[in-house]
């Protein structure tokens, strides 16, 4: 008998075809459990081995040994007439045809309801990038009436709706960010459209009349500025009657573009989640607050989401409101770099999510609260994902729950796909300017600098004196095309009002040797707008290095001694106060602080993929600049360069870095880091 007589009859092409197609399916569970639990890429990798690995083994067992009604036996030890290969061929061929069919539903599936995900960078119109789906804008309702009441429920309810429609599945809807600047606009419906990449506009507005609210809506073909749809509401103002007019025009919407509302849309919509009027007034104050930047707004975002539910403890969104404005308040008053914030505020946040949790649970925004909740609290990024996994079955198309998920991938480290998630949230919000930046800032350490040269010139040809955006385009020019003239010129045309943006452009001042427009810089933040110790011994430590390098010792000294009053005030020990006391450190020549301070600095990095980099290249140089080269290179040794593109532009031109110049440890360092950044790009092309 011939050897492939011989393979075909102890089955084994059978047992390779299941095991291929087996196979096959374990790599697609693989996937589906990485792209929702957020584990990382090698976990794919992994089974992709394992099951290499098998396949030999598998192959060699089923030539080796045969099934039989006794157990498994030995081929060998089986006489011809006793073997029942042709009745385990007819059970492995049926197994075999189960597998294919599991197969062919499972790619079907996949090819067929799965969300495309372009990502391309966006342009001024990005209809084409979600074909297939109609994309609404909703413009800011007009006030009708003149009084306080009617303008802030115009404003509100604009927001509700574009809230809600958000997280219907029939069609996607263009953020409230990207829609406000059409507020009064003289802009036609036609360009209006082309801007935002939207196939169709809704536009409306509203009068409050004592205990009465009129509300008129119309929807546009925004290509061919044919009026689709229109219809007046005039009805008594109570919570009931404005989740029922938002229900309506949704469905009006859906029926003009003859879309189909999933029955989980007609669930939502149906929804009524107060009947306290007053309740839902402070609800929507509290969004409008969640909008804001500042820690008055997180506090005032706070107290408005307790009053909501104070007037209506049934209240779950206002709940979930609850929990996501005192987590963020957590987030930004220290836990972000480390420091020991307030950990009353994790237990508070925990029982209004509770109560989001008991009284609305599997909703879009208790999800989102959880999510943030993982996030903010504990830096649980995985546990977040699966948070948000959730909320994105629910809501595929909210612009939030997209770009969450592109922040979330960046601090675990996988660029790469958060640069694919921010770019696809642009679609949906191409006028925002923080979405913009975080992008661009997200594609170049990811080595996509064409993708981020795109973007930066249309956001600057939007939002030319955008001063984040000037601060990103430096970026760019700094790392992608290492042209230092346009870095100078970039920071000097920001307005500087933050300590993000006074670090930043100190900073690209420094790296292109424009040391007394630094210094102009700094003595002007300092003059004027900065009061906070931690923010004022940054100006002092970066005075005293730049005054020194420009031979004025005197001053020099003068900083440093303002510098000495600045950290006799700091008391948290977050890692960014940390570096500054260790810079202060290696400026005033105390060589065993600055490693004390480099050690407790090492050991407040919080577990952040994406902060973690830029933290140990800052205490790198400090350790370089108070010519401790050992512990410099120690830390610098140990920095991931997959991603580390914008580490290995600073080595070329940050003068702190001056002491290890002719240390050959740098050269091999870069020409390290160097190769991995080349084998990081290749990984994803």
């Amino acid at each position: 008998m011939s050897l492939y007589s011989e393979l075909k009859r102890r089955n084994v092409f059978r047992v390779a075809a299941g095991y291929g197609v087996l196979s096959w399916l374990l790599l697609q569970i693989a996937d589906v459990l990485m792209d929702t639990i957020g584990l990382p890429d090698i976990w794919g990798k992994a089974v992709l081995g394992l099951i290499l690995i098998g396949l030999l083994p598998v192959l060699v067992f089923s030539w080796v040994y045969e099934m039989t009604p006794e157990g498994v036996k030995r081929e060998s030890e089986i006489a011809p007439d006793s073997s029942i290969t042709l009745h385990t061929a007819k059970r492995l061929n049926i197994a075999v045809i189960v597998l294919l069919v599991i197969a062919i539903g499972v790619f079907a599936l996949d090819k067929f309801t799965a969300a495309p995900l372009d990502t391309a960078a966006p342009t001024a119109n990005t209809a084409s990038s979600t074909a297939g789906i109609p994309v609404v804008a909703v413009l800011p309702l007009q006030a009708l009436s003149t009084d306080d009441e009617g303008i802030f429920l115009a404003s509100g309810l604009h927001d509700d709706l574009l809230t809600r429609l958000a997280r219907l599945q029939a069609f996607k809807v263009i953020s409230r960010t990207s829609v406000m600047e059409y507020a009064n606009t003289t802009k036609n419906l036609r360009e209006i459209g082309a801007e935002l990449g939207a196939n169709f506009i809704l536009e409306g507005g509203l009068q409050a009349i004592g205990g009465n609210v009129r509300i008129n809506a119309q929807l546009i073909d925004a290509a061919s500025d044919e009026h689709l749809w229109a219809d007046t509401y005039d009805r008594e103002l109570t919570t009931a009657n404005l989740f029922e007019v938002q229900a309506d025009i949704a469905g009006a919407i859906a029926e003009a573009m003859h879309a189909t509302l999933s029955p989980m849309d007609v669930e939502q919509l149906g929804r009524v989640p107060t009947t306290n009027l007053k309740a839902y007034e402070a609800f929507l104050r509290g969004v409008e607050f969640s909008e804001g930047l500042t820690m008055s707004d997180i506090h005032g975002a706070s107290a408005a989401n307790r009053e909501a539910t104070e007037l209506d403890p049934e209240f779950g969104e206002a709940w979930a409101g609850l929990a996501f404005s005192l987590i963020r308040q957590y987030w930004e008053e220290g836990a972000e770099d480390g420091a020991a914030p307030n950990n009353s505020l994790i237990e508070e946040s925990r029982q209004a999510l509770d109560r989001a949790r008991a009284l609305d649970p599997g909703s879009v925004s208790t999800l989102e609260a959880e999510t943030y909740f993982y996030y903010y609290g504990f830096r649980d990024y995985s546990s977040a994902l699966i948070s948000l996994g959730q909320a994105a079955a629910i809501a595929p198309n909210d612009v939030r729950v997209i770009s969450l998920r592109g922040y979330l991938l960046r601090r675990l480290g996988r660029v790469t796909e958060a640069a694919d998630a921010l770019l696809r949230s642009l679609q949906l919000d191409p006028k925002s300017t923080s979405l913009i930046r975080e992008t661009v800032d997200t594609l170049v350490p990811a080595g996509r600098c064409d993708e981020a040269r795109t973007l930066i010139n249309s956001g600057l040809e939007q939002h030319p004196n955008d001063d984040g955006i000037i601060i990103s385009n430096a970026y760019v020019a700094q790392v992608c095309d290492r042209n230092m003239d346009a870095v100078i010129q970039s920071a000097l045309r920001v307005e500087i009002s933050t300590r993000q943006q006074l670090r930043r452009t100190t900073g690209n001042l420094i790296y292109g040797r424009a040391f007394d427009k630094a210094i102009k810089r700094l003595t002007d933040a300092r003059d004027s707008w900065v009061q906070r110790p931690i923010v004022l011994l940054m100006i002092d430590n970066y005075l005293s290095w730049l005054y020194r390098e420009t031979g004025q010792l005197e001053l020099a000294e003068q900083a440093l001694q303002s510098g000495r009053n600045q950290a006799a005030q700091i008391s948290d020990r977050g890692v960014t106060s940390l570096m500054e006391l260790m810079t202060h450190a290696a400026l005033e020549g105390d060589v065993e602080a600055t490693r004390q301070f480099g050690e407790q600095a090492m050991n407040a990095m919080p577990r952040d993929a994406w902060r973690v980099t830029g933290y140990s290249y800052q205490i790198g140089k400090i350790y370089a600049l108070a010519g401790l080269k050992d512990e410099a290179f120690s830390v610098l040794e140990n920095i991931r360069y997959d991603h580390g593109y914008t580490v290995l532009t600073l080595m070329e031109v940050d003068p702190f870095l001056n002491s290890l110049r002719d240390d050959p440890r740098l050269q091999a360092l870069r020409e390290k880091g160097a190769a991995q950044v080349e084998a990081a790009l290749l990984a994803v092309q």
